[in-house]
């Protein structure tokens, strides 16, 4: 046999030897195909698939954006367009730091940042091309909105004591201004306008202190006023209270007293007609407030009421034995 020829024992020898490189490079060459087929989109990005630079679109005409997970495409024919979903924090680049006059004629010096998100992804598609084109858009919005709304505000809406609600109103305004057209045009939604400095020339300094020393003195002023009377008010009701109270204890110890005097009124009719009575009685009642338990007294009996220990002190309409 020649060299040249080999036996179908060697043929099948090799290969059972080299089938594991094989076995290899078909899984190579299976994953890179499911690679070229498949995307996938994450929860945080929107995701459109062009056809040959075309959006594809549902029957519609509206443009598919993708749900999260995997996905398939055509190699080679299809591309992936993706974007992020979450809100973005863009600060103005052009014009970042800017005079701007108030409608008083006072300078300030503001920077203006934007949040914002992908509203409308096939309206955004349409429009920009990457995230750089959207951030220059959003850059001349914003800072039209601003130098169209902040001179119509004086200055003193921007240094009073109220000055974050102030504040408030006017990022309020520009973003109602800025939302709607770059929603309507762009397909961007915005979630909030808003100044990240807002400061003054040196020239001006002085004259915002001042004014806000004397802003702060008048609500000083007016929260001492306030204070003032509402003690008043408070000293006014307690002294009319203490009145109505003082009112109504006399009115009832005049009464009780009244009750009083009738009671006695009754009890002097009934001791008048028998004086030696009344007479017994009372010092009866002053020898009980006097004499206790544990009490030794050494006294005369003949000083009242200690007499009613004289024999026959007791016996009334008699008189009492005299002491030897």
């Amino acid at each position: 046999m020649s060299e040249s020829q080999t036996s179908p024992v060697e043929t099948k020898h090799g290969l059972s030897q080299h089938w594991p490189v094989a076995t290899l490079a078909l899984a190579v060459v299976l994953i890179f195909a499911v690679a070229m087929m498949t995307f996938q989109v994450k929860e945080t990005e929107y995701a459109v698939v062009k056809t040959l630079g075309k959006a594809k679109v549902d029957e519609s005409g509206e443009i598919i954006t993708y749900e999260p997970g995997l996905h398939f495409k055509w190699p080679f024919v299809d591309q992936v367009w993706r974007h992020d979903k979450r809100l973005q924090c863009y600060e103005l680049t052009r014009g970042q730091i800017e005079q701007i006059t108030t409608r008083d004629q006072y300078q300030i010096v503001v920077s203006t940042y934007i949040l914002w998100k992908v509203g409308d992804p096939g309206l955004f598609m349409k429009r920009f091309k990457t995230t750089s084109e959207a951030q220059k858009k959003l850059d001349s919005l914003v800072r039209t909105s601003r130098n169209s709304i902040l001179p119509q505000h004086n200055f003193s809406d921007l240094v009073s004591v109220n000055r974050g609600a102030e504040i408030e109103q006017i990022e309020a305004e520009m973003l109602e201004s800025v939302g709607r057209e770059a929603m309507k045009e762009y397909g961007i939604s915005v979630a909030r306008v808003g100044f990240r400095q807002l400061g003054f020339p040196e020239s001006v300094t002085t004259k915002v202190f001042d004014r806000m020393a004397a802003e702060r003195r008048s609500r000083s002023e007016a929260l001492l006023a306030s204070g003032n009377s509402q003690a008043l008010q408070i000293r006014s009701d307690a002294e009319r209270k203490a009145a109505e109270i003082l009112a109504v204890a006399e009115a009832e110890a005049k009464e009780i007293r009244g009750q009083g005097d009738e009671e006695a009124a009754k009890h002097y009719a009934v001791f008048k007609e028998n004086p030696e009575l009344a007479m017994f009685l009372r010092n009866l009642d002053a020898l009980k407030e006097t004499l206790n338990e544990k009490d030794t007294l050494i006294l005369d009996t003949s000083t009242p009421p200690f007499h009613l220990f004289k024999a026959g002190a007791t016996d009334l309409g008699k008189e009492p034995a005299k002491s030897k």
